[in-house]
């Protein structure tokens, strides 16, 4: 069962379609066109066609048109995936150039903070950095062990009291009098 679409003419206000019946047998026909009111009638139609055979119209068939708008949306989403792709790439290249922006700054900052000139790479930084904490370590120990000693000799006589102050006093960052 198939509806064919009929073009409508001006001034014409009868259904715009017929109904088309296919694979009928020959009693089934006959009993359709005896029938009081018409099948036409009763579905709205402005007539019914039987027919014994198989009846193709190529107006009912689709499959053309839905296989042209399957390609035409694919074709769309590619475009669109292949558009986001693009700008996550375009993204993720401006990312990296600002990271390496900010590295370079920070470089240029680190080799100005320690007295190192900017053609050396993050190696010499690293050495630097470890070389200086080294030096504190090593002055932190000497300063321990000249406090230790002050202590010392404060305990040990009375008579090297003057020489303790004036550790003392140096150990303080204070001016004595011999200094001024």
């Amino acid at each position: 069962m198939q509806i064919l679409e009929l073009p409508e003419g001006s001034s014409d206000d009868r259904p715009p379609f017929v109904l088309v019946v296919d694979q009928v047998d020959g009693d089934a026909a006959e009993a359709i066109a005896n029938a009081g009111l018409t099948t036409a009638e009763l579905i709205g139609a402005r007539a019914v066609l039987l027919f014994e055979d198989t009846i193709d119209i190529p107006a009912n068939d689709t499959t053309a048109y839905l296989q042209q708008v399957a390609e035409e949306t694919g074709a769309t989403i590619g475009k669109i995936t292949s558009a986001f792709s693009a700008q996550q790439l375009a993204d993720e290249r401006t990312e990296i150039a600002r990271d390496m922006d900010r590295l370079a700054s920070h470089k240029a900052a680190l080799l100005d903070a320690l007295g190192i000139d900017r053609t050396r790479d993050w190696d010499d930084i690293r050495n630097a950095a470890a070389g200086l904490r080294k030096d504190r370590d090593t002055q932190a120990e000497a300063l321990e062990r000249v406090r230790q000693e002050s202590a010392r000799i404060r305990a040990t006589t009375r008579t090297w009291e003057p020489v303790a102050d004036l550790i003392d006093a140096a150990l303080n960052g204070k001016q004595t009098e011999a200094d001024a």
